[in-house]
């Protein structure tokens, strides 16, 4: 990147106050942070599914995974 100095390369200053860099960087940060947040909630989802899974009787589903002919229940 070239600045008002003519100077280039990693050594150069950067340009912090253009609008479109830092517009850039937010989105970027944003992004990150919605994956996080979705990983978080997709395996917080699977824990409950598998706790559902393993205690039927608790309330965690409507009886379609127990015996047939018979309530979770009883």
């Amino acid at each position: 990147m070239r600045n008002g100095d003519g100077r280039c390369g990693p050594d150069a200053p950067e340009d912090d106050a253009d609008p479109r860099t830092l517009l850039k960087k937010l989105a970027l940060w944003a992004g990150l942070a919605l994956c996080v947040a979705f990983i978080a909630w997709v395996a917080w989802g699977f824990l409950q599914f598998d706790h559902d899974i393993d205690h039927p009787r608790e309330g965690g589903f409507s009886g379609w995974q127990c015996d047939a002919g018979r309530d979770c229940g009883s």
